[in-house]
């Protein structure tokens, strides 16, 4: 039964609980909103356990754990900052509680904490990492990054503790780069986001007490509330402007980093940023809730959430729903209209209907009033779209291999009904007229262009023309043989070290940075290969410099330099600015320095369509020695058959290849096996290679010095490749002809 107080609360507003009252001030309770809870009242060993009882969610120290008291609470667990990482609190990898993934609408991770260390001591900022599946890149030599931390993190001002630390959080999705990326973790920062202090005070943590520290999310709305002994001190929504889709979805799969308590494990071969961003002092009463626990506004509060795209004649429910009502809340639309056939419902807050009429997003207030009288509005947008095919291109097959491929169709009235319009799909592939599925095995090489109908429930019909690529069987797999100089897989167990299959040990790569194993798969390719989000941070590099191999110097009359690229969207997936994507460096020793040799690389600049086609740069000792964009956008004149057939203009994956030949001085460039583009003496220079250098040769990040690790890898600097890179092949003679693979 209700208490009279809850129930004046409701209906009148009054014996209102303040902020730093809904927060407990002894142990916390397991209830039906608890998916892992620790209390650390073990007091001694190496062990403490889920109060909820999964044994699964045991935590074990890496060496010896610490103890402490929390008075009126009990024991609690006591971290130092060692070097050896000695007394973090390790669980379980990759367990779906710790990674949030039970929370599907809401999460609070809350701790109380006593912070007992010094400010500034991790490159002037203070980063004291409680909980999380996130290492921020320290400790992985073969594992895959993507979960969340929750720490305490300095201010707008960097320095000692008197400056002030408060809540913070890391989360970071699946690593696929921009199709899309789900990293938020930069803009969680306090320093980096200032304005999303909420005026609360106080709002830092200056000194070490116990203190409870709670971070709160929301899907519906995409936003992060981080609080303070129970105020919300800062208060963050996404997308922000110019972030695109930086969006929390928790999407990481095979993550590799254990869920920690008291800081980050760092890798101790090479040492690697030790005792960074671990934590000095306390922690207890450690739990993660499916619900938001604490009130994030003061009064009656409409969730400003993003309204879905509504589709044509198609049936549409989003339910409304608002912050801190005070007993039933009523809602109208007091300004502008919601699309033609959609209504919102006075009592209930539900949006729905059918969109009669496709419109561009349009905007409408609406207004919601509880039992005391509160009041909030709030501006919507909402949008109507006709259906549509949302499948723009088919990725690559090849004869007598299985094949694979889905149609996919938005805002159409299911079920929908898939046929050939026109044109025909290779022999040995289906359609599936359910489902929208190509299937098979194709038998000949060639391209097919294919005009896709797809008709809704309601009678719609949308069409589409695709071209199905069958490709030569010999680019399916870039494998050695007699003429292979350097080979680069990127398959095996081992993510950081990368050899040369050729057996060079001279040539094996590893990471620019210690970032974790970004290899993924895609639809269409066989194995993982390394993504990168076009700002160079995870590209990868070998220790040696001016590696005659790598120099193309071991091949006395030709060359071909060949890999497997699928590039990213029209914007790169890192930063805030949606920086286009114009330029991509695939391998080369070529770098922003410009001491290297040569770069094979994709590029857009000067194109007439934004479609990007590969290119090169090659350069000898002297100036007059140096070819430069040798590119089909730069030199038309070298343009093989048409134009259009020169270029990338989808995020498929695409094989792309450079021959030259010394007799002829004859530079030639392939896309998918075809010739796209050759000349002899470009400017009317022959190709020397004669240059002695320091460059590392490099692939996906075009660095601007040593990198290895942490270098100078360029982060957010200019020719990255944004995208994933497949097999690399050097070989010491011309592989393919005029258009046919051999």
């Amino acid at each position: 039964m209700r208490s009279i107080c809850t129930l004046l609360m409701i209906v009148f507003g009054v014996c209102r609980v303040s902020a730093q009252d809904s927060v407990q001030r002894e142990p916390f309770q397991p209830d039906e909103h608890t998916i892992a809870l620790y209390h650390f009242d073990e007091g001694e060993g190496n062990e403490t356990h889920d109060a909820m009882g999964d044994q699964e969610l045991t935590l074990h120290a890496i060496k010896q754990a610490l103890w402490s008291e929390h008075p009126g609470f009990g024991a609690a667990a006591r971290f130092e900052r060692r070097k050896d990482d000695a007394n973090l609190l390790l669980g379980p990898i990759n367990n779906d509680k710790l990674h949030l993934r039970s929370c599907t609408k809401e999460w609070t991770v809350e701790a109380w904490v006593r912070y007992t260390g010094k400010g500034g001591q991790d490159n002037g900022h203070t980063l004291a990492c409680i909980c999380g599946t996130d290492d921020e890149g320290f400790g992985l030599p073969l594992g895959m990054r993507g979960g969340w931390n929750f720490a305490l993190y300095n201010g707008p001002k960097k320095g000692p503790l008197k400056n002030g630390i408060s809540p913070s959080a890391r989360f970071m999705g699946s690593p696929r780069g921009n199709d899309p990326n789900h990293d938020t973790s930069g803009l969680l920062f306090p320093d980096r986001s200032p304005d999303s202090y909420t005026g609360a005070k106080p709002a830092f943590i200056t000194d070490n007490q116990w203190r409870h520290v709670a971070w709160q999310f929301r899907y519906s709305d995409q936003t992060h509330f981080f609080l303070l002994d129970g105020q919300v001190v800062r208060r963050m929504g996404f997308p922000l402007e110019k972030t695109r889709l930086r969006k929390v979805k928790n999407d990481a799969e095979d993550v590799c980093v254990p869920f920690t308590v008291g800081g980050l494990v760092h890798s101790q071969d090479p040492p690697f940023y030790i005792n960074y961003g671990n934590f000095a002092g306390e922690i207890d009463e450690l739990r993660i809730s499916n619900v938001m626990r604490y009130p994030v506004a003061e009064h009656l509060s409409i969730i400003g959430q993003e309204l879905p795209t509504a589709g044509l004649n198609v049936p549409y429910s989003v339910q409304l729903s608002a912050d801190v009502p005070r007993g039933d809340v009523s809602w109208e639309i007091i300004e502008g209209q919601a699309p033609a056939g959609l209504k919102l419902d006075s009592s209930t807050g539900l949006l729905h209907g059918k969109a009669a009429v496709a419109v561009e997003p349009q905007t409408f207030v609406v207004r919601a009033i509880d039992q005391a009288d509160q009041s909030d509005q709030h501006a919507f947008s909402l949008g109507v779209e006709r259906g549509r095919i949302a499948t723009s291109s088919l990725p690559p097959a090849f004869p007598d291999h299985p094949y694979q491929a889905t149609l996919k169709s938005e805002h159409m009235a299911g079920p929908v009904q898939w046929a050939v319009r026109s044109g025909q799909v290779p022999q040995g592939i289906q359609l599936n007229a359910n489902t929208g599925q190509l299937q098979g095995a194709p038998t000949d090489v060639g391209n097919a262009t294919i005009c896709f109908e797809v008709t809704d429930a309601n009678g719609l019909k949308e069409d589409i023309t695709l071209t199905l690529r069958v490709l030569p069987e010999e680019l399916r797999v870039l494998g050695p043989d007699e003429h292979t100089v350097v080979l680069y897989d990127w398959q095996g167990p081992n993510g950081r070290i990368m050899p040369d299959l050729m057996g060079d040990k001279d040539l094996t790569l590893t990471w620019t940075n210690m970032g974790g194993d970004r290899r993924v798969s895609w639809p269409g390719r066989e194995g993982r290969f390394p993504q990168d989000t076009g700002h160079g941070e995870h590209g990868w590099v070998t220790s040696t410099k001016g590696n005659p191999k790598l120099d193309l110097k071991t091949c006395a009359d030709a060359w071909t330099v060949e890999a497997w690229v699928r590039r990213g969207g029209a914007f790169q997936g890192f930063g805030n600015t949606n920086e286009p994507f114009h330029f991509g460096h695939i391998c080369g020793s070529y770098d922003t320095t410009a001491k290297g040799v040569w770069e094979l690389y994709l590029s857009d600049i000067n194109s007439p369509d934004g479609s990007m086609a590969p290119g090169l740069h090659f350069c000898g000792e002297q100036p007059d020695q140096a070819l430069m964009n040798l590119h089909p956008w730069h030199r038309p004149e070298g343009i093989v058959g048409d134009p259009k057939d020169a270029a990338i203009r989808d995020t498929e994956w695409h094989h792309v290849a450079w021959q030259y030949n010394y007799a002829e001085d004859l530079h030639q460039l392939f896309l998918d096996g075809k010739l796209i583009w050759r000349m002899n003496s470009p400017d009317g220079r022959k190709l020397v290679n004669n240059r002695q250098h320091d460059a590392q040769f490099s692939i996906i990040s075009r660095i601007k010095g040593w990198a290895r690790l942490g270098g100078a890898f360029n982060f957010g600097g200019f020719g990255h490749f944004f995208g994933q890179v497949g097999e690399i092949r050097i070989s010491n003679v011309r592989r393919y002809g005029d258009g046919t693979s051999r």
